[in-house]
């Protein structure tokens, strides 16, 4: 079952980001010959009024959009004879949908399930606010006559008592009661206490609140991977921790069996913005390494040669290729014996 949802979530950010692909050739006028989910050998095919192939193939492991091309002549529709600029954001159109779709996906949860959010309810308390009668479920309306109305407000308040004896308004069972309770000074949390933990409650955001934190959350997730790949590149840092697409898929089925909906939505965001930057690096045979070419071709007023650049992309291909069988064998080994994230 998680296997399953694992696949699901692959492919459907391979999926969009091949549908950034589709929609911007059409907008560019390019025509799209096939736009296929999934690989190997053909299981429906449907052809649009616009003489497209959509496609649906056995192999469950990502899409692809294969345009009108040809070696010589003028066609328009070909994608070899569009402007520079067609052809980079035709190109470019497939990253930039799946930072999209991280976007969307962080908005859609908030706005539909919300978060936790810290409220001025007691949910555990320690001895010393436990001795002076503070229980679990009271919720503190005002410190020492000062109203408060969330968690940071009551923290700043007794914070700023300096160890002095503390009156806590609270509200219990339909009742008002103060309670006065002793602050000690945490050395780790650098700060006054008087020994207790805030609950915590799922709150839906608004349209306008979640907009920039999904624009903060994406941001802080790309930096992340941007930091960790240099990593790798330049220190070798987590080289023994890359997973190829048996481990990728087992990674995810294994956190979606441990989480809810939020877990899910979670990766989509984070996947997405990964494949997304992956695609953005200039490795032969990603949208990149195509990007790189395009943008020497506009500053040269003429393109490098289709043979040199195809054997480029071919032996990138290969590489890549590779690369996955040596990562697929990793994995299974290691899911065998049971090494896989240890």
């Amino acid at each position: 079952m998680y296997i399953v949802v694992a696949l699901l979530i692959l492919n459907l950010l391979v999926i969009i980001h091949e549908a950034g692909h589709f929609w911007a050739a059409r907008l560019c006028g390019i025509e799209v010959v096939e736009y296929a989910i999934g690989f190997g050998p053909l299981l429906f095919q449907h052809t649009t009024k616009r003489n497209t192939k959509i496609s649906l193939r056995l192999l469950p492991v990502g899409g692809f959009c294969a345009f009108f091309d040809e070696e010589e002549g003028k066609d328009p529709r070909a994608f070899n004879n569009q402007a520079v600029w067609k052809r980079f954001v035709t190109t470019l159109a497939g990253p930039v949908m799946n930072f999209v779709a991280a976007f969307l996906a962080v908005i859609l949860y908030l706005s539909a399930f919300g978060l936790n959010v810290s409220v001025s309810r007691v949910a555990s308390t320690e001895l010393n606010a436990a001795s002076a009668g503070l229980l679990a479920g009271d919720r503190i309306i005002a410190v020492n006559g000062i109203k408060t109305e969330t968690p940071v407000e009551i923290s700043t308040e007794i914070t700023n008592c300096a160890g002095e004896i503390v009156t806590l308004t609270v509200q219990r069972s339909g009742d008002t009661n103060d309670i006065t309770i002793t602050p000690f000074y945490d050395e780790a949390a650098e700060r006054w206490r008087v020994g207790f933990t805030f609950a915590q409650e799922r709150q839906r955001v608004s349209l306008l609140q979640s907009i920039p934190f999904s624009f903060q959350y994406n941001a802080e997730s790309a930096t992340l991977i941007v930091k960790t790949l240099k990593g790798l590149i330049t220190k070798g840092q987590g080289v023994d921790e890359v997973t190829g697409p048996v481990g990728t898929v087992y990674a995810i089925s294994e956190i979606t069996r441990q989480g809810g909906l939020d877990i899910i939505f979670e990766l989509l965001a984070i996947i997405s913005v990964n494949l997304g930057i992956m695609n953005l690096l200039p490795i032969p045979g990603l949208d990149g390494s195509r990007l790189l070419f395009l943008l020497v071709e506009a500053i040269r007023k003429k393109p490098i040669s289709p043979e040199i650049e195809g054997r480029i992309h071919m032996a990138g291909y290969a590489l890549l290729i590779g690369l996955m069988l040596i990562l697929t064998y990793k994995d299974i080994f290691q899911i065998m014996t049971g090494s896989l994230f240890k």
